[in-house]
């Protein structure tokens, strides 16, 4: 297991000065607690989560492997990418945080990068009435069918300690965040100079503390479906869609696969 997670899921108990949560229970280390028991503590565990922390470290991977692999078999160069993602991965723990007294802990599953080299973090998957509120929400726009995917995997993902990829409950409050940093600015545009609306912007992602987001454009289809594109607090413009090239480089990716091979590639 990589030093980062150790260090990451520390409880207030092992170390109140850098701790993140309050109570840390490390389910795959804890082969005693009931069903009944863990789901008593994070209501929100699947069943799924609570047998797989029962299973020899080999199986976890290969069956997390295979189940990401499932919901993007439509897309074998992702899954090929996948292959080689979790080629990368050697341990896959469960851990249920407590972030403050007396609150329901939260589920989390922790992808360990070999030779110290990090990890990624989701939480539990996403589920239909859930999905259903996040459509009602933007019922101008269809959400892309990959992006809700994958939330069927994890709603909310992140890396190390980024903010990462939003749940689908803190869409809404992070649009709304956004909303009020555009609102502040001069009229947006790309890095080209395209003017956008930018109620066009509904963000998925946050980094960390900083205003910069990655954002479907409801006024670019180069898929049938929402690109997305990212938006800089700094330069209060977003990537210019319209050059053609590596997504890489202007940050404007086609599909919502795409951004998410951009965020799993290695951390160096």
């Amino acid at each position: 297991m990589d030093q980062h997670i150790l260090e990451h899921f520390r409880s207030y108990a092992d170390d109140s000065s850098h701790a993140h949560y309050h109570r840390v229970e490390a389910l795959h280390d804890e082969p005693s607690l009931s069903w009944s028991e863990a789901s008593e503590l994070a209501p929100n565990l699947c069943r799924g989560w609570y047998e797989l922390a029962h299973l020899p470290t080999q199986d976890r991977l290969e069956f997390i492997q295979d189940f990401w692999c499932t919901k993007f078999q439509s897309d074998p160069i992702f899954v090929n990418f996948l292959l080689n993602f979790f080629k990368n991965v050697d341990d896959i723990g469960i851990y249920l945080t407590q972030q403050c007294y007396e609150e329901s802990f939260e589920a989390q599953l922790v992808y360990s990068l070999k030779d110290n080299s990090g990890f990624y973090r989701g939480y539990s998957p996403i589920k239909e009435d859930e999905i259903i509120a996040l459509q009602k929400v933007y019922a101008d726009y269809i959400l892309p069918a990959d992006y809700l995917n994958f939330m069927k995997i994890h709603n909310g993902f992140a890396k190390l300690t980024d903010s990462g990829i939003k749940k689908s409950t803190k869409i809404e409050e992070i649009y709304q965040e956004l909303q009020a940093v555009l609102e502040k600015g001069e009229p947006l545009r790309t890095t080209s100079g395209i003017a956008i609306n930018p109620k066009s912007l509904i963000p998925f992602y946050k980094s960390f503390s900083m205003p910069f987001f990655q954002c479907f454009c409801g006024e670019w289809y180069p898929e049938r479906e929402m690109g997305n594109v990212y938006y800089s607090g700094v330069t209060h413009t977003i990537s210019d869609f319209t050059k053609q090239g590596d997504g890489m480089e202007t940050m404007a990716f086609g599909t919502f696969t795409e951004w998410l091979k951009f965020y799993l590639e290695k951390i160096e």
